[in-house]
């Protein structure tokens, strides 16, 4: 058969693009209308970087890290810092599950607030090797302490979230549909409770 080519006019795609951002289906660049995270995939360097073979990928967080190797089912080998300070932290992915499970993930930001500064809240998800040194982190940086997960768990959060992301033509989801996903992985409770009157891409 042949190919239907589509033409577009820049108008129409920077609209487009603005359109999917008022909705927090992508983040632009605060100064122009290009694309600069399109979850989970960060389009600059940032704090993640995730190898898969000889091709490699930047995630804002640890989280959308999981969630690239998730969505492309392969195995990873994810580079970051435990806390975001000098020690490296390496994760391994292999068979579609995590090797270093000895580890938490400490996310100081409820989700319902994650898109008020998504780049702030994602900045400031960090591994630790234990919940003593969130406590310690959040003391020494003035932050809040959050929710305190083990990394498996929020392996699992970010496969279900986005494991077809690839694979299947996507579709945002409803306030219900998260909570949905929320619960089916035991993050449940304040923190993780979003507004019903609001769907939010994660």
């Amino acid at each position: 058969m042949p190919t239907t080519v589509t033409h577009f006019q820049e108008r129409d795609i920077e609209d487009a693009l603005l359109a999917l951002h008022s909705t927090h289906s992508l983040l632009l660049h605060p100064h122009k209308v290009e694309p600069w995270v399109v979850h989970p995939f960060a389009l600059y360097p940032a704090s993640c970087w995730v190898q898969i073979g000889a091709q490699g990928y930047w995630a804002t967080c640890l989280y959308c890290a999981f969630g690239i190797a998730a969505a492309l089912k392969a195995d990873a080998d994810i580079f970051t810092r435990f806390g975001g300070e000098s020690e490296q932290c390496i994760i391994r992915v292999r068979g579609q599950d995590i090797v270093e499970k000895d580890i938490v993930f400490h996310l100081s930001t409820p989700i319902r607030e994650w898109w008020d500064n998504v780049i702030h809240s994602c900045a400031s998800f960090q591994p630790f090797h234990h919940e003593n040194e969130v406590d310690d982190w959040c003391q020494r940086h003035a932050s809040p302490k959050g929710a305190v997960v083990p990394l498996s768990q929020m392996w699992r959060f970010a496969s279900a979230w986005y494991g077809d992301y690839v694979s299947q033509p996507w579709h945002k989801r409803s306030a219900e549909e998260i909570q949905e996903v929320l619960q089916s992985n035991d993050l449940v409770g304040s923190f993780w409770s979003i507004s019903q009157s609001v769907g939010q891409s994660t």
